[in-house]
C-alpha cells in the first residue's frame, strides 16, 4: 500500500469520526461540560462539521479515489478544518465521553495530511482546479483574512499584555488564553498568506494552497457563525456585525473556489492579470 492510500484511509477514517462526534454534540444535551459560551461555539462547530466539513470531505476522497485533482484538493482543506478544529477541542474543551475521539481526529488529519500533500498537484496551470481561481479576487480574500484576523488577535493580545486583563471572550469562554491565538498566527494565517504569494508570483508550490485555504475560510467562517447562532438561541447578545463580516468572508471564499471547480473556461486574465 502506498503513501496515498494509506492518507485516503486515514482521512476516511477521520471523516467517519468526525461525524459522530458532530453528531453526538448536536445531538446530547449536556456532552459539552463547558460553560455556556463556549459549548455554544462547539456546537456552531459540530454544524459546520457535519453539514458541511463531512460532505466535503467524504466526496473529496470518493473523487480523489478517482484521480481527481479537485478530490484531492477538497480533501487536504476538510482535514485542514478537522486539524484546526479539533486542535481546539484536543486542548481547550472540558474533558467529556468524546475526549479521546477528538485527540484521535486530530492525530488522523495530521498523519493524513503528512503522508498525502506530496501527492497534491502544483496548481499553476490553467488546466487544473488552482490554476482557474479568479487570481485577484483569491489573492485578496486570503490577504484580507490573514490581515484582519492577524491585527485582531495581536491586538487581544497586546492589550492582554499590557493590562493584564482578559478580552472579553476569554472570560465568557473561561478559558486562560485563545488555542485559536496559536492555530491563527503560527499556522492558518500564514498558510493564506503563503498561498496568496504563490498566486501573485505564480509559484506552483505554494499556489496549489490556494483552493483548499479557501474553503478553509468558508468552513471556519460557517462554524463561527454557528456558534453566533446558538448563542442567540440562547438569548445572548450577538455582536451582529462581527457576525455579518464572518459570513461575509466565508461567502467571499467559497465564491472563487465554485469558479474554479464549476465546468467552464478560465475566467479572463485569471492565471495572468
Amino acid at each position: 500500500m502506498n503513501r496515498l492510500a494509506i492518507a485516503n484511509r486515514l482521512a476516511l477514517i477521520a471523516t467517519v469520526l468526525a461525524a459522530i462526534t458532530a453528531a453526538a454534540g448536536l445531538g446530547i444535551v449536556g456532552l459539552y461540560r463547558d460553560v455556556p459560551f463556549w459549548a455554544q461555539q462547539a456546537r456552531g462547530i459540530d454544524v459546520a462539521t457535519f453539514f458541511l466539513a463531512v460532505p466535503i470531505l467524504a466526496a473529496g476522497i470518493w473523487a480523489a479515489r478517482r484521480g481527481s485533482p479537485v478530490g484531492r484538493l477538497a480533501v487536504i482543506a476538510g482535514l485542514l478544518y478537522l486539524a484546526y478544529n479539533y486542535a481546539i477541542f484536543a486542548f481547550s474543551v472540558v474533558m467529556n465521553p468524546l475526549s479521546a475521539v477528538y485527540i484521535a481526529i486530530l492525530g488522523l488529519s495530521v498523519w493524513s495530511l503528512a503522508l498525502g500533500l506530496p501527492a497534491a498537484k502544483p496548481a499553476a496551470a490553467n488546466d487544473t482546479p488552482g490554476g482557474r481561481l479568479p487570481r485577484r479576487t483569491s489573492i485578496g480574500v486570503l490577504f484580507f483574512v490573514a490581515f484582519l484576523f492577524g491585527m485582531l488577535w495581536l491586538g487581544q493580545i497586546a492589550s492582554a499584555t499590557t493590562s493584564g486583563i482578559r478580552p472579553t471572550d476569554l472570560m465568557k469562554a473561561n478559558l486562560p488564553t485563545n488555542p485559536v491565538y496559536a492555530l491563527d498566527l503560527g499556522l492558518f494565517l500564514p498558510l493564506c498568506v503563503a498561498a496568496g504569494v504563490g498566486l501573485l508570483r505564480g509559484i506552483p508550490q505554494a499556489a496549489a494552497f490556494a483552493l483548499p485555504m479557501l474553503i478553509w475560510v468558508f468552513l471556519t467562517s460557517a462554524g463561527i457563525v454557528g456558534g453566533f447562532a446558538f448563542a442567540a438561541l440562547a438569548g445572548d447578545e450577538v455582536p451582529l456585525a462581527v457576525a455579518v463580516v464572518v459570513g461575509t468572508v466565508g461567502i467571499l471564499g467559497l465564491l472563487p473556489v465554485a469558479v474554479a471547480v464549476l465546468p467552464g473556461k478560465a475566467p479572463a486574465g485569471g492565471a495572468s492579470s
